[in-house]
């Protein structure tokens, strides 16, 4: 994307809900990242500098991750009892939506 090296960094749901300590490839090798807690699939962070040389110039483009939330698939009988209390400890019901069900668009912050 132009200077701009883009990755997708997959990531378990542990990982994005506790945020983690990662090492993320780059054109000049590992860099250590510091995900943050409650991060969501689809997030983009900036990596400054992490990118391609500008040609005859001195700055570099940025590396963009983009972060994807991988979901279990087969989880055993005691990870599914864990998920369920701990849906439970959210306050979410079973089939409802989170939250009122929608998310907020761009004229929704001038109501009063």
């Amino acid at each position: 994307d132009g200077y701009n090296v883009w990755l997708e960094q997959h990531i378990s749901f542990t990982q994005a809900a506790l945020g983690d300590n990662l090492r993320i490839p780059t054109l000049d090798g590992d860099v250590k990242f510091d995900l943050p807690a409650g991060t969501q699939s689809g997030a983009v962070f900036s990596l400054k500098g992490k990118g391609i040389q500008v040609v005859n110039g001195r700055t570099r483009g940025d590396q963009l991750v983009k972060v994807v939330v991988d979901i279990p698939k087969n989880l055993t009988a005691r990870q599914k009892e864990l998920l369920v209390e701990f849906e439970k400890e959210l306050g979410v019901k079973r089939g409802a939506p989170v939250g009122n069900g929608k998310k907020g668009g761009f004229f929704d912050k001038f109501k009063n």
